[in-house]
């Protein structure tokens, strides 16, 4: 397969702080030449005012159902805002869960040139708008801001007998075990493919399910005899908490150094070599936003970025920082549709 290499993650995860530097604040006029007579020319006009880009309230889809990771950063971002005080209008949550997220990405694209519609995505926005027959591709929405990569943790219950990843390979090698996770085709199986292949297991029995809460309820309650699940941090930690559920390691290039989840060892340590992928927390808005509009909402989820209530989230749940907008962002939505444009060629996926 086809994905990034570990060394080309970790120089765009050190450039990080550059491209947020960048991309973060509302970019300075330039001076206009002074006009004959040495008199000094006004400035050029400065960037748009809230009332000359949002006139009501903002819907944030959520393509997933209550619970999930997505759910759960839209209404923290939502939350911020507030905080903040940006924008001033109401911003509600909005959930679209459905077709894998094609029912909030169709919603979302409607709305075309309307910035009062934004959209928080995962890897669900490249392998649905792949593998289905949709209307429009990920480069048809209007790029608004990358948040953070977040990791994959292999999750047993807590009474499970296994303690480590080969364990579960070891038990998948000897039969199909029931794993699940957030829709069919989506970032989950993306990744339980990835291990059948490296690890030469069994094919697992994925079970989809409505979102990473839903998956994360499931493997605590043994529903559908679910054994394992890849669901990241924050879809875990609450029950983790509870001692219902127990990650085994972490699909990352080092072991987790902070938060809920200090001193998780890698999947690597455990010969499962796989590091190189991450659910990507974007924002976006529907296609056809004009350059202001979309520099609005950039400005706005800076200011998010760079609250200490994001940090804390941040830091509690394992995941990378990684802000990024404009031709930034495009490129990371680029290598993300190529690696899931792999995958779903070598499963059969494509319709």
């Amino acid at each position: 397969m086809a994905h990034p290499s570990i060394a080309r993650f970790l120089a765009l995860v050190g450039t990080a702080a550059l491209v947020a530097a960048a991309c973060g604040g509302t970019a300075q006029p330039s001076p206009t030449t002074a006009p004959t007579g040495g008199a000094t020319a006004a400035p050029a006009t400065a960037a748009p005012t809230q009332a000359a880009v949002l006139t009501r309230p903002v819907e944030f889809v959520i393509s997933t159902g209550p619970g999930g990771g997505s759910d759960q950063y839209a209404r923290i971002w939502i939350g911020i805002m507030q905080k903040v005080g940006a924008p001033t209008v109401t911003v509600l949550p909005v959930n679209k869960e459905g077709g894998a997220g094609a029912v909030a990405f169709t919603y979302t694209f409607e709305k075309k040139g309307d910035p009062h519609y934004v959209m928080v995505t995962l890897n669900s926005f490249f392998t649905t708008t792949i593998t289905q027959k949709l209307p429009f591709k990920t480069t048809d929405f209007t790029p608004l801001a990358n948040m953070a990569l977040d990791p994959f943790f292999l999750w047993v219950n807590a009474d499970s007998p296994w303690k480590n990843a080969q364990d579960v390979v070891n038990a998948a090698k000897e039969k199909s075990i029931n794993v699940s996770g957030t829709g069919a085709k989506q970032e989950d199986e993306v990744l339980f493919r990835r291990i059948e292949k490296l690890a030469g297991t069994k094919p697992f029995n994925y079970i989809p399910a409505s979102g990473g809460g839903a998956v994360a309820t499931a493997l605590a309650g043994h529903q559908g005899g679910v054994e394992v699940t890849v669901n990241n941090p924050s879809e875990g930690v609450g029950l983790f908490q509870q001692n219902k559920l127990r990650p085994l390691c972490a699909f990352t290039p080092a072991p987790i150094k902070e938060g809920a989840f200090k001193d998780l060892v890698t999947c690597k340590s455990q010969g499962l070599a796989i590091d190189d992928y991450y659910n990507l927390r974007s924002v976006v808005g529907p296609p056809g936003l004009t350059a202001a509009q979309t520099q609005y909402w950039a400005d706005v989820f800076k200011k998010v970025f760079d609250s200490q209530d994001w940090k804390d989230f941040v830091t509690k749940n394992a995941l990378v920082p990684e802000f990024k907008t404009g031709e930034d962002l495009k490129k990371l939505w680029a290598e993300y549709d190529k690696i899931h444009l792999d995958i779903a060629t070598q499963n059969g996926w494509i319709q």
